[in-house]
């Protein structure tokens, strides 16, 4: 056992090092004595919030597929996404004209963080773990609170001045390029005080991978952590999406090679190596973005389409072993 904990450890410190190391090709590709000052830190700002919701992200979706005893599924299934885009659209197409004050960037940031977490704490209730049946039911609701908030989202994009549609498609999709530093602060004091409260459940989360069964026999309060937990998911997400925008498919990569990698079942080696895993994806792209393609399009995208190939795979894979 020793042995494989050696060798897990090994594999972690290979990705800190590939993490080290992208994030100096990121802050010092293209640099000289000039640009020094500017370039590090523009891209500094960067690299902490891609630090963040990399983390957010990665431990969020670790948290879900285990409580969900599902690899396939993201936080994204309760809705969250299509919140976070509604919730854009009304800013500008109402609140921008008939409240203003509300759209500056501190009061919308948490307001969006405190109503995509009434949606995640709404569909916790569609959803006791005690069997699969609760999770399709949880996840059917997400989807159709996300469908419906999706077109509420395109019959106002319809109407809207085409200004007006400009200025919401760059919050639409997830970038690096317009972070705000107060937000981001914030943002880490709050995640910070999250991964607090997480800290004492790592363990637990083994246990909780073995299922509603076998916990409650184990001794766990099941439905208490289950609330916990995805309530923690909930906030950690609200906090990326609304700090840089949605990422869905990072955590299903991320967290899917991470545990391909390891092998293991325990937790405090899963989320660690998801982190690496994710941040690694962000500064990987970013780079693409910025260096290959010249910022014509979000780092979301290139995470999108490579995490939704990769579901295929997974479920192809899936399909052939069943």
């Amino acid at each position: 056992m020793r042995s494989k904990d050696k060798k897990i450890e090994n594999i972690l410190l290979a990705l800190l090092v590939g993490l080290l190391l992208g994030i100096g090709i990121f802050l010092l590709i293209g640099v000289n004595k000039n640009n020094f000052r500017y370039l590090i830190s523009t891209r500094s700002v960067k690299i902490l919030a891609m630090v963040l919701s990399g983390t957010c992200v990665a431990v969020s979706t670790l948290i879900f597929q285990t409580v969900t005893d599902s690899r396939i599924l993201t936080p994204s299934v309760m809705g969250l996404d299509a919140m976070y885009g509604f919730l854009q659209t009304m800013t500008v197409f109402t609140l921008r004209r008939m409240i203003p004050s509300l759209t500056a960037p501190i009061p919308k940031f948490f307001i969006t963080i405190g109503l995509m977490i009434l949606v995640s704490l709404f569909l916790q209730q569609f959803f006791t773990g005690k069997s699969k049946g609760k999770l399709l039911y949880m996840i059917l609701i997400g989807m159709v609170v996300g469908t419906f908030l999706d077109s509420l989202s395109s019959g106002l994009q319809m109407v809207m001045d085409p200004d007006e549609f400009l200025i919401l498609q760059s919050s639409l999709f997830a970038s690096y390029s317009r972070v705000n530093t107060t937000l981001l602060s914030i943002s880490y004091a709050v995640a910070g005080a999250i991964f607090f409260w997480l800290r004492k459940d790592i363990r637990t989360l083994d246990v909780m991978s073995l299922g509603y069964s076998q916990s409650i026999n184990l001794g766990l309060d099941y439905k208490k952590l289950l609330r916990k937990n995805l309530t923690i998911v909930g906030i950690l997400v609200s906090i990326s999406t609304a700090l840089v925008g949605p990422v869905a498919f990072l955590g299903l990569l991320t967290v899917n090679i991470s545990k391909e990698l390891l092998k293991t079942y325990k937790h405090k080696y899963l989320i660690v190596g998801s982190i690496f895993m994710s941040i690694l994806s962000l500064i990987i792209g970013q780079l693409i973005v910025e260096k290959i393609f010249n910022n014509s399009f979000a780092v979301g995208t290139i995470i999108n389409f490579v995490g939704g190939m990769y579901l295929l795979w997974i479920l192809l894979k899936e399909r052939r072993v069943g």
